[in-house]
């Protein structure tokens, strides 16, 4: 195990040095000036003479720490070398990818890049150009499984009138082939019937991709039925007809603002 020397005013640090150097063997020792390094230096790799300490490189990573990597040189050659410091680069690899961890789980509960940046204050500050990058590379990283196997389909509901009965029609149809899968008349349109519907028509052992328009129960129903095989999209020619009545309600736009 690496030997290191304690001062007074590290040793309330030992926890956290045992920690970072605990791979390394009794051949390297932390000084008590912090210097890391072999105790014995190693033999020259071109000449083969053994080499002497030489001081120390600094290395900095502001707001986070710093570490100082021991230097060898040869008295024979006069060449130099450095301790390995593979071990520093990890560490900042570690905590950076647990904060891209961090990062992708506020954003899947919906968190600003603003809002996250100012919570990164209490942590480690980081600025919203700097963890929209660490983001988009974390997700280019993702392995997405291929969704050639999940079927595509449009879930709609029509309202016709039989007789002085209002009858519900539900129709599905396949996204790829524009083909109708299911299309069927009923009495009501309560959540009991399209689930119904849908189990009779769909294969829920599938992953599946419904689109349908912005009612207010399908996520539910949806999920009831396909649980976490469903991909529940909005048609987003419903998203623009809603857009055009919520604009004819407001004051006409001002060209010339």
């Amino acid at each position: 195990m690496v030997t290191i020397n304690l001062t007074l005013n590290n040793f309330s640090e030992l926890p956290s040095l045992l920690s970072l150097f605990g791979s390394f063997d009794n051949d390297y020792e932390y000084t008590t000036r912090g210097v890391f390094r072999r105790k014995t230096p190693p033999v020259c790799p071109v000449c083969s003479t053994p080499m002497v300490h030489n001081g120390y490189n600094p290395y900095t990573k502001q707001d986070l720490g710093k570490i100082s990597i021991g230097r060898y040189k040869c008295s024979n050659c006069g060449n130099t070398q450095e301790e390995d410091r593979s071990f520093w680069e990890n560490l900042k690899t570690l905590l950076f990818d647990s904060f891209n961890n961090f990062f992708q789980m506020l954003r899947y509960h919906s968190v600003s890049y603003d809002g996250i940046s100012d919570i990164m204050d209490f942590i480690y500050p980081r600025s919203r150009s700097t963890i929209l990058r660490a983001f988009n590379e974390k997700m280019e990283q993702e392995n997405i499984p291929s969704s050639e196997n999940i079927r595509i389909v449009h879930y709609d509901e029509q309202h016709p009138k039989e007789g002085c009965c209002q009858k519900y029609r539900l129709t599905i149809l396949d996204a790829k082939t524009q083909r109708t899968v299911a299309d069927e008349l009923f009495g009501d349109k309560s959540p009991e019937t399209i689930k119904k519907f849908l189990r009779k028509n769909l294969d829920t052992s599938e992953p599946v991709f419904i689109v349908t328009d912005f009612d207010k129960r399908y996520p539910d129903v949806l999920r009831e039925v396909f649980g976490e095989k469903l991909v529940h999209q909005y048609c987003l020619m419903h998203l623009n007809k809603l857009i055009v009545s919520d604009f004819s309600k407001k004051q006409r736009l001002n060209r010339n603002s």
